[in-house]
């Protein structure tokens, strides 16, 4: 917790004082943008899926890579005309919560391809 003090003239704060090292306890909690940025890189390299490849590639370009370690184990179902859905097949229940919160951005990605598509319908695979 930090406390504030009146201002005194023998008050003084160097740019040293405020450190990484005093945000983070040690440096196994530091966790760098490249190396996040690398893990994503992997999980793209895993999908099989170009059309799937291709959206979760435009989610790390709008949303950062910590986005595609979510969802890229998900996948893309059937395509439904009459009714403007697309099956999304998630392997849990919480990555199911996220893709419900942030469909209208896969929406959108995927109706460069299915342009009447309106609607994401989410299944939970497994057990979470």
């Amino acid at each position: 917790m930090y406390t504030v003090e009146p201002y005194s003239q023998n008050t003084h704060v160097t740019l040293s004082s405020f450190t990484k090292d005093k945000f983070f306890k040690n440096k196994t909690d530091k966790f760098s943008f490249e190396d996040s940025h690398s893990q994503a890189k992997s999980y793209l390299s895993r999908i099989q899926d170009p059309l799937w490849k291709s959206v979760c590639t435009e989610m790390v370009d709008i949303m950062g890579p910590s986005s595609v370690q979510k969802i890229w184990n998900s996948k893309l179902g059937s395509y439904c005309t009459r009714g403007k859905t697309m099956e999304f097949c998630c392997p849990t229940g919480e990555v199911a919560q996220f893709v419900n919160q942030y469909s209208f951005l896969i929406l959108g990605s995927l109706q460069r391809y299915f342009p009447t598509l309106k609607h994401l319908r989410v299944k939970v695979t497994q057990a979470s």
